[in-house]
């Protein structure tokens, strides 16, 4: 009788002592909540970061740099792409003419898409321009072919009197050209091998008609 009274009192004591734990730990966990709450408002309430420097790298995993991101000269900023041997394989231009480079590592083809003046076009490189279509706005457009030293061989063009097909020699002069014009008239020429003579085949507003020309675009014959 006398040990269970101690017991009970015992017991009671040891209720109260974990209630007050009970207490204290709801406390701070409530503390905890609004603290960790804070600091995601205030992450989420901090303005965009902005990193400034000149250039930038981008690095795999092996430490070689695989892009690059610089300002260069007056062209402005420039995203250049690496294969893994550090050889460019691509490049993208700002400034005031922008244009876009692809590179086939390991050769001399590259591929070229940008603005030039007023100008805008395409470009298929080797060794030199191999071919290029080039457009002007509000005045002509054409597309060029050139051999392997650069020489143009073929020409097809649009502009505001109508459209042509030009085909050149190993020397880059003119040998044979059809147009076809907005005016009505169509002609096809066509050049001795030595500039001697030209003949002329064409269809003009009263007809058609064939003359041959001396070298320097002179009638020498002509039907009817």
């Amino acid at each position: 009788m006398h040990t269970r009274e101690p017991n009970l009192q015992a017991l009671a004591e040891r209720v109260t002592k974990l209630e007050a734990q009970n207490r204290r730990l709801k406390q701070g966990g409530i503390a905890v909540l609004v603290f960790a709450s804070t600091l995601m408002f205030m992450a989420e309430a901090q303005p965009d970061r902005v990193i400034e420097a000149n250039s930038f790298q981008l690095k795999d995993s092996t430490g070689k740099v695989r892009a690059k991101l610089s300002v260069e000269g007056p062209n402005g900023p420039t995203l250049s792409f690496l294969d893994a041997k550090g050889v460019h394989v691509a490049s993208l231009s700002g400034g005031d003419e922008p244009f876009l480079v692809l590179f086939r590592p390991g050769t001399e083809e590259q591929i070229k898409l940008g603005t030039f003046g007023a100008m805008y076009g395409l470009g298929l490189y080797d060794k030199g321009i191999r071919a290029g279509l080039t457009i002007q706005p509000g005045s002509s457009s054409s597309l060029d072919f050139f051999d392997e030293s650069g020489k143009p061989q073929a020409t097809m063009q649009t502009d505001q009197t109508g459209a042509s097909i030009l085909f050149s020699d190993s020397a880059g002069k003119i040998t044979s050209s059809w147009a076809n014009l907005h005016n009505g008239n169509a002609f096809f020429a066509m050049d001795g091998a030595a500039g001697k003579f030209r003949l002329a085949v064409g269809k003009a507003v009263g007809g058609p008609s064939l003359e041959l020309e001396d070298k320097d675009q002179k009638v020498i014959w002509s039907a009817p």
